[in-house]
């Protein structure tokens, strides 16, 4: 294999601006055909709720750069999150998982287990805690060792 070198100034060369298109038609160009998602962004970025990833697809889209299909897709999946009916859905399953949450904790606690044993369980249940408080869900098979647990530590204290 040959060793190929690349001098600085060719790795490192800025793009060339597309020249079909200015800044201002592609500005003009997102306003017409994204107002709703400018819209709905805005409301975001200015209720507080956007993260930076958010508020960079707005400056995106106000800036007259050129949005991508997949910019788009981020664009409208960020949409979609934070509808009225996604946020009530995920409150209902936060509260669902932190309900069974804390059945699992209250079993565990009448169990005898040896300390490192304990440390190691809430040490779990509280990661889990963290990420239902976060993403409002757990994984397939996070649910599945919740429920095992629940199972094991229901089967220690009664027996």
């Amino acid at each position: 294999m040959a060793n190929i070198k690349i001098s600085p100034d060719v790795a490192f060369r800025p793009r060339k601006a597309n020249p079909m298109r200015t800044d201002l038609e592609t500005e003009i160009y997102n306003q017409k055909n994204y107002s709703y998602e400018i819209k709905e962004l805005k409301f975001l970025v200015e209720s507080g709720k956007a993260d930076p990833f958010t508020i960079d697809m707005y400056s995106a889209l106000l800036q007259g750069r050129k949005i991508t299909p997949k910019m788009l897709k981020c664009i409208k999946r960020i949409i979609h999150e934070n509808s009225p009916e996604q946020v009530e859905k995920k409150r209902l399953e936060t509260e669902r998982l932190l309900f069974k949450l804390i059945k699992v904790r209250n079993v565990f606690e009448k169990c005898e287990y040896k300390p490192i044993y304990v440390w190691r369980t809430e040490d779990f249940l509280d990661s889990l805690e963290k990420q239902i408080l976060k993403k409002g869900s757990l994984s397939v098979r996070q649910k599945i060792a919740m429920n095992d647990m629940y199972k094991r530590f229901k089967k220690k204290s009664n027996g």
